[in-house]
């Protein structure tokens, strides 16, 4: 693919250019990029160390040629910036270079090291065209390199719109969807769950004594034990050495019909409910006998 051949009538053309190249050969390649450009275009050279010097505006040309006047030139990154920058949105980026296989020196780019100096630059879409021939070495290849300029200029902005306006969260919707209404209360179609059916009969049984009291150790043939947190005096029992012994019916604190909370340790009615002052209370054989 011949580099001239990307300019089309109209174009404004860079052409970039650093060795010393013969007269004749300048003017050739000259006239046949303005053939192309036709009389509504035009071709700007100049000698690539001297183009910021040049004082061109951003945005001045739509295709900028670079090393096809004397094929294998090396351009810094710097230089691609500046090109990147003199560039049309979407201008066209067209390099004649010489590629090694390892870039290990300054002045030599391969195909992976330039292709990151030319996307660090701002160009897209690039492409590497590889030549047959190469140098006999092996290890240096005619590439014509192709980029474009993003359809932006650089350092465009644009605004984001943003919709502050307060959304309806999950939170709300399902407090929606759960609140009811004095309305709801009497539609037939809301279906309201009857207290009484979370109820099974064993939960309407009335509760025994027996059944409230705690218990306390283990009860049949073997030892009596106090519980991890023994309230009824066992465990100071069994601590001391002594074996438990029945507890005596008698209350001289006068507190017993107040609850657990508020009886001794040797009350004959712990575990028992509250019950009235006055109350006749009878006690069960096991609640009489330590082995019960």
């Amino acid at each position: 693919m011949d580099a001239c051949q990307s300019v089309k009538d109209g174009d404004c053309v860079l052409v970039l250019w650093k060795a010393i190249v013969r007269e004749d050969e300048m003017k050739s390649l000259l006239d046949k990029i303005r053939s192309n450009a036709g009389s509504n275009g035009s071709v700007h050279m100049e000698q690539s160390e001297r183009l910021t010097m040049a004082n061109y505006s951003e945005s001045t040309f739509n295709i900028a040629l670079v090393g096809i006047v004397s094929p294998g030139e090396f351009y810094t990154k710097s230089s691609f910036v500046e090109i990147a920058r003199l560039l049309k949105p979407s201008g066209h980026f067209i390099m004649s270079s010489k590629l090694h296989q390892q870039s290990e020196k300054t002045d030599t780019w391969s195909e992976s090291s330039l292709q990151s100096a030319l996307r660090l630059s701002g160009f897209v879409n690039i492409t590497f065209k590889h030549n047959n021939g190469s140098s006999g070495d092996g290890k240096e290849t005619a590439t014509l390199i192709t980029a474009q300029k993003p359809a932006f200029e650089v350092g465009s902005s644009t605004q984001i719109k943003l919709s502050f306006a307060k959304s309806k969260t999950s939170d709300q919707q399902i407090k929606q969807v759960w609140s009811l209404s004095a309305v709801d209360m009497n539609d037939d179609d809301v279906d309201l769950i009857d207290d009484d059916e979370l109820l099974d009969d064993t939960d309407l049984l009335k509760p025994t004594p027996a059944s409230l009291k705690a218990s306390c150790g283990q009860a049949g043939p073997k030892k009596k034990k106090a519980c991890k947190n023994c309230t009824c005096g066992l465990a100071e029992e069994l601590d001391a050495g002594e074996v438990p012994k029945p507890k005596s019916v008698s209350s001289a604190c006068g507190s017993c019909y107040l609850g657990d909370a508020f009886r001794c340790a040797s009350c004959p009615y712990l575990g028992m409910p509250a019950f009235k002052p006055g109350e006749k209370i009878e006690l069960s054989n096991r609640q009489l006998k330590a082995d019960a």
